[in-house]
């Protein structure tokens, strides 16, 4: 019998191993679950038994998954038409869903992107915990998901707090990032089955980088290493995720180019595609993942929206500036640049402007596999972008 986590870490043990869909709302479930419990016979109020159901309709239990960002969501009901007319009359949010292996998830570290993988794995239907080094990180989370206190370099501190865990998918950066091994450790020991390591980058899977950058982005490189070796001895599995560039910082800070200031810097004429993808479709990405779980198992996945060059970011800056507006461009040989900003940040390996220079370099000078020619998005289910979808979304952020 099968045991499903509420959204109040409240556990009930479903009637014949029945448990509400996850799309149903908190409040509605409770109400449902008080009315199965109170009823003698679940049968005679739209509880079905499973072995009477399809194989793709019988419901199983849930499990558990770690995550740690933050944002306010309400959840999303999906209507199954093909289960109406076998549900009962007054039983309008009692959905039979097919299986989903992982169900309960920690996120370690609330930021930028980790809330907007927050949001979409909440909505996606999974039972979330927050972690975080204080208290205070937990200000702002939304109803129902959980929130523990951890010291991310101590793995007796991280242990009990994944114990009963699916999924740790890790947001982590900085001082985070060097204790991704502790990490892992922990996950073993605390027997979850999957880390996504807190990677999420254009580059950072590709051979040539990991020899190039080795002191720049060694942490990232190191937890990559650790976790596909721990999944080589049948310890865990992994997902690692090469997303490209996140549309969303191009269009609100000056990074591929200046909007405000109407400038850019421009490496090598700007000819160098590069993959691009905004933080809700990361959020997707990885919801889709879990949802798919065999065939996400122990990859890096590629996923992007579309991919663009700085010249074709350029161009359609200006057609969104008012008539008139004259842009200062400024022209830089690629490997010339990516030299000195590598010289650089060897010299100086914990300056963050340094750091963000060399990764600026090599995603514009094309010096890397930044550009995805074969993607993943169908596993995951994230639909690609036009350029017209791509003018849209800098049209909204330039004029909000």
């Amino acid at each position: 019998m099968g045991r499903l986590q509420l959204n109040n870490d409240d556990l009930i043990s479903p009637p014949l191993g029945f448990r509400i869909a996850r799309e149903v709302p908190v409040h509605e479930r409770m109400q449902l679950w008080k009315r199965i419990r109170e009823t003698p016979s679940p049968t005679l109020v739209g509880i079905w038994n499973n072995q009477n159901q399809p194989q793709s309709n019988r419901s199983y239990p849930t499990g558990r998954i770690s995550i740690s960002p933050v944002t306010k969501i309400s959840s999303a009901r999906r209507q199954h038409e093909h289960l109406q007319e076998r549900r009962p009359p007054w039983c309008k949010s009692l959905l039979v869903t097919s299986p989903t292996e992982f169900q309960m998830l920690t996120l370690p570290q609330k930021g930028y992107l980790g809330s907007a993988i927050l949001k979409e794995l909440v909505e996606g239907g999974f039972n979330v915990t927050v972690l975080g080094r204080s208290e205070s990180t937990k200000d702002g989370l939304p109803d129902g998901v959980g929130f523990k206190v951890v010291d991310y370099g101590s793995i007796d501190s991280l242990t009990p707090a994944l114990q009963g865990q699916d999924v740790v998918v890790s947001t982590v950066s900085k001082a985070g990032l060097l204790s991704q091994p502790v990490a892992i450790d922990a996950c073993i020991k605390a027997g979850v089955k999957r880390y996504i390591p807190s990677d999420w980058g254009s580059f950072t899977t590709d051979p040539k980088a990991h020899s190039d950058l080795a002191t720049v982005l060694g942490p990232m490189f190191n937890a990559q290493k650790y976790v596909i070796e721990k999944a080589r001895a049948g310890e865990i599995e992994y997902t690692i995720f090469s997303v490209g560039g996140f549309i969303d910082l191009f269009t609100r800070i000056p990074v591929a180019f200046d909007f405000a200031n109407k400038s850019i810097t421009m490496y090598d004429d700007g000819v160098h595609p590069f993959s691009i993808t905004s933080i809700a479709s990361i959020g997707k990405a990885v919801v889709g993942a879990l949802k798919n779980p065999d065939a996400t198992k122990n990859r890096n996945l590629k996923i992007h929206e579309l991919l663009v060059s700085q010249a074709q970011l350029l161009a359609l800056a200006k057609k969104l500036s008012p008539p008139g507006t004259q842009w200062k461009e400024t022209k830089l040989d690629g490997k010339t640049e990516w030299d000195s900003a590598l010289k650089a940040v060897l010299e100086d390996p914990y300056n963050e402007q340094k750091i963000l220079e060399v990764i600026k370099t090599s995603l514009f000078s094309g010096r890397y596999e930044s550009a995805y020619g074969k993607v993943d998005n169908e596993l995951v289910g994230v639909p690609l972008l036009t350029e017209k979808d791509l003018e849209e979304k800098m049209a909204a952020s330039f004029s909000s």
